[in-house]
């Protein structure tokens, strides 16, 4: 049992490594030489590709693949339903409202601090909505969701229409999950807000597991429910606003990620954000090595690529709820 604890994690942490260095070798431009040979070398077409496009780009994928799986973790352990995936209950859409009002508004160009902010505050609204709205049970939980989802859409895309602001009309391919503009500005300024937005969740695991018992039985272990739950909202609206501010909605990576780790471990917090972190970077970087070079020279958005996987997940997990919720203190 120790040995899959440490070994599982360590696998994954390869298949990252591995994956990540794939990402920095292939593409549209074909390299003349090894990206090992290419460590500290610049002033080449090649180096130049490498160094300032890929390098940023897969690292982006890392920590918003990350960023956007333990989200989902988080978000279905706060709301206690399986279907609580942030695409689906409105959460990505409030963040790319966040987004798009900052850049109409003058207040925050695409990438910046201000623009995380105006992201974050996005999700956080939208999750409080839906706290208050959405019903526990699963298929009025996933209504409320997608209507919440529809309205936050709608009101962007009108302000798109609407707006004058230099730039803004390009945003309509970036709403559809891309990481063609992230370079490492975008990354060093997500990054931070992301960090403390993992270390939240870390903290909050243990009162989780608590918290998946009932609420009552929260109450009664000394669990303070409203700031938990703020808490909480918090930790997933740092996640998911400066990603979706940086590459749009991914849709279904906080659903499908998730249900899978807890196949393999089960629910206990404090593991299923590590494991549900790296397997979310890895799926981000599959999905996005293949948005690259699938279609060349075409480049597909992402969340078309991960709609397609998470979709049928959807169904099945309508279909059958074999997932566990209790975690085992």
């Amino acid at each position: 049992m120790m040995g899959r604890k440490f070994g599982i994690p360590f696998l994954l942490l390869l298949v990252t490594i591995g994956l990540f260095i794939l990402s920095l070798q292939f593409g549209i431009i074909h390299l003349h030489s090894s990206v090992l040979s290419l460590i500290g070398k610049g002033g080449s077409v090649d180096a130049a590709t490498v160094w300032d496009v890929r390098f940023p780009r897969a690292l982006g994928a890392v920590v918003i693949g990350a960023a956007m799986a333990i989200a989902g973790a988080l978000a279905q352990g706060i709301f206690r339903n399986p279907l609580a995936e942030p695409t689906l209950i409105g959460l990505s859409s409030g963040a790319t409202l966040g987004t798009i009002v900052g850049i109409a508004t003058g207040f925050a160009g695409y990438g910046s601090a201000g623009n995380c902010i105006t992201a974050t505050l996005g999700v956080a609204i939208a999750a409080l909505i839906s706290r208050i709205l959405a019903p526990n049970k699963n298929f009025g939980f996933l209504l409320t969701g997608i209507a919440l989802a529809s309205i936050l859409t709608s009101v962007s895309g009108l302000i798109i229409s609407v707006s004058h602001q230099a730039g803004i009309q390009s945003l309509s391919f970036w709403n559809f999950g891309s990481l063609s503009l992230i370079n490492f500005s975008t990354v060093r300024v997500i990054t931070p807000f992301i960090f403390a937005g993992v270390l939240l969740a870390f903290f909050l695991s243990k009162r989780l597991n608590a918290w998946s018992l009932g609420e009552s039985s929260a109450y009664f272990l000394g669990i303070n429910l409203s700031r938990f739950r703020l808490m909480a909202i918090l930790a997933i609206a740092l996640l998911i606003g400066p990603s979706v501010s940086a590459v749009g909605s991914i849709a279904f990576l906080g659903l499908l990620v998730p249900h899978v780790v807890r196949l393999i471990i089960g629910p206990d917090h404090r593991n299923l954000f590590l494991l549900s972190g790296l397997l979310g970077s890895i799926v981000l970087l599959v999905a996005d090595f293949l948005a690259r070079t699938a279609f060349q020279p075409h480049e597909i958005p992402l969340g078309l690529l991960t709609s397609l996987i998470g979709a049928p997940v959807l169904i099945i997990l309508l279909r059958s709820r074999r997932a566990q919720w209790v975690s085992e203190q």
